[in-house]
């Protein structure tokens, strides 16, 4: 036979409305243990556990909004803990009020969102729209933080859990970190000089959808002498996409007079940043020239869609550089 148990509101018996931004349990350090089977029922929250959990030390309330960002349309009932529950297994159930909490989002359509603390996560289940609740299928081992019912047909997008920049002698490499990727198409590296133009030096398909932590890493081989700043773009499939923070690193003494700032040349637009004025001979493979200009310090936008696909060479004083167009 199952167990019930009934959280009493710490507010009194107030309107409905009032109960919005409401603490609706607290737990001391003593902590309440739910047997695995017993039906924890708090204002519209059913937590129905297949493994005991111990709550302690935290606070549960119902808020209107949630806490951690998100671009998913969600309903205007959220629960939130005052901090991360043990590791919980077991199902969720979540009623709301039809129509004043859907927020538009079709009945059909709502499933559970949980936030470990982390990220945020979609689990499937069951939408009862007669009785109005869904009820997700069973969980295994998540911690509980923020709870709402959210637009199934909108994934969530992804979470950027870090992007570092290392100087390495010559070069630099880029890793990062996201979670979260259920919607993620690709990453494209993006690399700039001033922090107001771009350019693409790679595209990075995504890893395997997944809620779990995803790494990924770049090595820049051409920075310039001076400031280079970087940056991740991610695509979504549905044609959303987010930035990552920006990272800089500065290179500070005598490096080439010149440097290839994207190499593979793929947009017909060879980039070079001259570091102090200078001739530059472009060759072919086989030792052929091509051209000879004379270029002063500064950023240099060069036209080469109409050469063949291939590899060339640059030459300025002393140094070449092996440039390849596709």
């Amino acid at each position: 036979m199952k167990k019930y148990l009934f959280t009493l509101l710490t507010i009194g018996m107030t309107g409905l409305s009032n109960l919005l931004l409401a603490q609706i349990l607290s737990v001391g350090a003593s902590g309440v243990t739910l047997k695995a089977g017993t039906i924890f029922y708090a204002d519209g929250l059913i937590l129905t556990p297949s493994a005991d959990i111990t709550l302690a030390n935290l606070s549960l309330s119902r808020n209107a909004t949630v806490s951690h960002p998100t671009s998913n349309p969600y309903i205007s009932r959220v629960y939130r803990f005052s901090a991360n529950t043990a590791p919980f297994s077991g199902t969720v159930q979540i009623n709301y009020i039809d129509p004043g909490e859907l927020n538009g989002i079709p009945e059909a359509n709502l499933l559970l969102n949980v936030h470990n603390g982390a990220l945020w996560q979609a689990f499937p289940g069951t939408v009862n729209t007669i009785n109005n609740y869904v009820l997700s299928n069973p969980l295994t081992n998540v911690a509980l933080n923020e709870l709402t019912l959210a637009n199934q047909l909108t994934p969530l997008p992804l979470t950027w859990l870090s992007f570092t920049a290392i100087k390495q002698n010559s070069t630099v490499l880029l890793k990062w970190s996201t979670g979260n990727e259920q919607n993620t198409k690709d990453f494209v590296v993006q690399y700039s000089i001033d922090g107001i133009r771009w350019n693409n030096l790679t595209t990075i398909l995504r890893g395997v959808a997944s809620s779990n932590t995803q790494n990924y890493s770049y090595v820049h081989t051409s920075p310039v002498k001076g400031i280079n700043v970087y940056r991740i773009l991610q695509n979504d499939l549905d044609g959303r996409k987010s930035y990552s923070e920006l990272r800089t690193v500065k290179f500070i003494g005598d490096n080439a007079t010149f440097t290839v700032l994207v190499n593979p040349v793929s947009n017909g637009t060879l980039q070079i940043q001259v570091n102090s004025a200078l001739a530059l001979s472009l060759y072919t493979a086989d030792g052929k020239l091509i051209w000879q200009k004379t270029f002063n310090a500064g950023l240099q936008n060069m036209d080469v869609s109409i050469y063949a696909k291939g590899i060339y060479l640059m030459k300025g004083n002393d140094v070449t550089i092996k440039i390849v167009i596709q």
